[in-house]
């Protein structure tokens, strides 16, 4: 898309003269009616704005006088609207004063010319401009001052004199350039963000140029409404009678179309030379023709009004901001109404820094964080598991749609008569089982009778193990075909089979165990009993112990007097595994920690090493998680468990066994940040000893129905596995003693330093 030339409505060279003639006296016959400072009848401003954007602006400082303040929404001569700006010499000192001193020494270089006043004269100017800046600055000692903000107010000065310029500058600092007196740079840089939109909007070849530098060659232009780069005081005078006029976005537009006059010139510059094109932009050309641009700036700002312009540029911007609170009748404001949007921009500016720190410390420490993160995720969700999160409304709800989806699909047809005795036996197997039997077994199966051995076992655990030996007695149950009469009316199915010998499980008094009488076999349309991997219910079961049950279990894994898988009873947890995990996590970050600092020298502030969290979380999560399978893994391909009579140990169980032989790493963790590195050895290979020997204990019964080779293979990488665990923290965490640093490595201890550091992410 090419650009094309701003559109100049500006009236003929031939017809200024008349219509400023015909503006002269409409603002005499304004005056002469008393319209432009009456204390009765109001002042026709949208008339003030027409004349103060027309060819001339307001004439002379005579009208802007009365103008100016009406501009900037009050009457002087109104007593209860001007500003009280007596003793103002009582008030405290503002932080800013001195750099007020330094900027008025360097004022007035340029207008009035040096000709027309003596040396007495200009420190008079000097003086007044320092009592109006200082007299606004500890009336609202909230606003902070910036350099240029007194070439703003000499004008003022000039303009409205000592007496009248304190009043218009406190309502021009809290109402029209709020946003570059507030404590941060930020709102004014936002201002400069308008301009690339409106040039994209008018030119987008000349934005696509100047798309490698940065607007921040207009900052000095804009923020001192260019009063310190125009040089000829009835200029400057003419371009404050137009922003006065309107909001406070034109002098942005004002920038741009002074860009878009010079885009011949920067065409001509590369585009790869960004810092070219900020020095050439920065510095307004001369002269310039204020009547032809200010003309231009209203066109552009009618054509492209703010709320249009691309990039969403103008929703970036703060609704506390000027140039959002300078749109439409902004003149009814009041200097509270500006304290007020001020405290708005504070609070504002503050939330957004503290949002920036926080995702800049979040993105530097991103794979730590993720890794906690994580942990505490699976850590509320293992305590809403264990507080039976599983059967919330959501968990039954989604059940209970699964279990209707099935049972639309799936293929009901009746039952058959040879399916039936499975079902029978099955039905058989479960009330045996509810009163103390264990096992059920068909040791003779024809078309005459069926003999099944039921072994009756004290114990309610079924995992067999061949190092215990428990008394069973079996009991006959002898059971025939019936058949069912072919005239039968009854619908429902009848069982081919009647049971004989039953006496025995009826006789509540010749059990062991008493009948459970509110046993009822599950029925075949219902899920409830059964456990789905993809269910909630499946995963609770797991977590399903109490704080006595983890405290005992960890006590056992400390001091161990009986097999450990005993203990589990057939109910292996992960609850305890996760949070000892967890708690070794956070214990060697500290302890960690703790020794690093002991082992600095002192010289220089100490850095947190947040990697030592991140590969404490690696190490014992991975460890803890990966192991366990891969044990299980070969115990289940070298067939271990897979005969009738052997031990055998499940995923479950595997995790638990390795979750609780962590609970050791906790006393030594706690007391390896000794900057004495052979106490550190010490306390580590007690660690090992007494966790190696936990493993191996209550893992060689399931090792060792393998082969002999094999067993020993199994126990021996067991033991290396730890070993490396063992090692990895002795040298992640506390290697470091009092002169660690000192000492020179070898190669191969620095290589394999490097590699455990890279694996584990630090």
């Amino acid at each position: 898309m090419d650009c094309h030339k701003v559109t100049d409505d500006q009236p003929a060279a031939d017809r200024q003269t008349t219509e400023v003639e015909e503006k002269l006296s409409a603002l005499a016959r304004l005056k002469s009616d008393h319209r432009l400072g009456s204390c009765g009848e109001e002042p026709d401003i949208d008339a003030l704005v027409r004349f103060a954007t027309s060819p001339e602006g307001l004439v002379n400082d005579e009208v802007r006088r009365k103008v100016w303040p009406l501009l900037l929404g009050y009457n002087p001569l109104k007593k209860a609207e001007s500003t009280e700006t007596a003793a103002w010499q009582h008030l405290p000192r503002h932080k800013d004063e001195d750099q007020v001193r330094l900027d008025v020494d360097r004022s007035f270089i340029y207008y009035p010319k040096t000709k027309d006043q003596s040396e007495p004269q200009l420190d008079r100017r000097k003086g007044e401009l320092s009592a109006v800046i200082t007299s606004v600055l500890r009336q609202h000692p909230i606003l902070s001052y910036f350099q240029g903000f007194h070439d703003i107010v000499q004008v003022f000065l000039l303009v409205l004199g000592v007496d009248h310029a304190a009043a218009a500058v406190s309502r021009l600092s809290l109402l029209r350039i709020r946003d570059f007196m507030l404590p941060s740079l930020e709102p004014s840089l936002a201002h400069l963000h308008l301009l690339p939109s409106i040039l994209e909007a008018e030119c987008p070849k000349l934005r696509q140029h100047l798309s490698q530098t940065q607007p921040f060659f207009a900052l000095a232009a804009t923020l001192t409404l260019y009063a310190h780069d125009i040089q000829e005081y009835s200029d400057i005078a003419r371009l404050f009678d137009f922003f006065l006029a309107h909001g406070a976005v034109v002098s942005v537009y004002f920038f741009a179309i002074i860009i878009l006059s010079r885009r011949d010139e920067l065409f001509e510059i590369p585009a790869e030379e960004p810092e070219m094109l900020h020095s050439v932009l920065s510095k307004l050309p001369k002269p310039l023709d204020l009547e032809a641009l200010i003309a231009q700036t209203v066109s552009l700002y009618q054509k492209y009004p703010p709320e249009n312009l691309p990039f969403r540029a103008w929703a970036r911007i703060s609704r506390y901001s000027v140039l959002k609170t300078t749109v439409g009748d902004f003149r009814q404001q009041t200097l509270y109404d500006g304290v007020e949007y001020f405290n708005l921009q504070v609070a504002q500016l503050r939330r957004q820094r503290m949002r920036r720190k926080a995702m800049a410390t979040l993105w530097k420490h991103r794979r730590s964080g993720g890794r906690l993160g994580l942990a505490i995720f699976a850590g509320v969700v293992a305590i809403w598991l264990a507080r039976g999160g599983a059967e919330s409304f959501a968990a039954i709800a989604i059940r209970r749609m699964w279990e209707r989806f099935r049972a639309e699909i799936s293929d009901v047809s009746p039952f058959r008569h040879r399916d039936l005795p499975d079902l029978q036996k099955t039905e058989t197997s479960l009330k045996m089982a509810n009163r103390g039997y264990d096992v059920v077994v068909d040791v003779d199966d024809n078309e005459a009778s069926r003999t099944v051995v039921i072994t009756e076992s004290p114990l309610s655990n079924t995992r067999s193990r061949a190092t215990s030996a428990i008394p069973t007695s079996k009991k006959i149950l002898n059971f025939t075909p019936q058949v069912r009469s072919p005239d039968s009316s009854s619908s429902a199915p009848s069982f081919p089979w009647k049971f004989s010998n039953l006496s025995d499980f009826n006789d509540t008094n010749s059990s062991k165990i008493t009948p459970d009488s509110t046993y009822q076999p599950p029925s075949s349309s219902s899920g409830s009993s059964k456990r789905y991997l993809w269910t909630l219910s499946f995963y609770a079961q797991f977590f399903a112990v109490d704080t006595s049950h983890v405290l005992h279990r960890c006590l056992s894994a400390l001091v161990p007097r009986r097999p450990f898988l005993d203990i589990l009873d057939g109910n292996p947890d992960l609850y305890g595994p996760f949070w000892i995990a967890t708690t070794v996590v956070f214990i060697l970050f500290l302890t960690g920690t703790i020794s690093q600092y002991l082992a600095s020298h002192h010289d220089k502030a100490f850095v947190y090493n947040f990697k030592l969290l991140s590969g404490a979380a690696g190490l014992i999560y991975g460890y803890t998680a990966i192991v366990p399978i891969a044990l299980w893994g070969l115990l289940k391909w070298f067939g271990s468990g897979n005969a009738p009579g052997e031990s055998h140990i499940g995923l479950v169980e595997c995790w638990a066994l390795y979750g609780y032989a962590n609970v050791i790493w906790i006393p030594v963790a706690l007391i390896s940040w000794s900057p004495i590195s052979i106490l550190n050895y010490v306390f580590v290979a007690v660690g090992f000893a007494v966790s190696a020997l936990f493993l191996t204990r209550n893992l060689w019964p399931v090792v060792s129905v393998t082969e002999a080779k094999i067993s020993r293979i199994l126990v021996i990488g067991v033991v290396a596995a730890h070993a490396g665990l063992a090692i990895a923290i002795k040298f992640l965490f506390f290697a470091a003693g009092p002169a660690a640093k000192d000492i020179p490595k070898g190669d191969e201890a620095e290589k394999g330093e490097k590699m455990i550091r890279a694996l584990f992410g630090m």
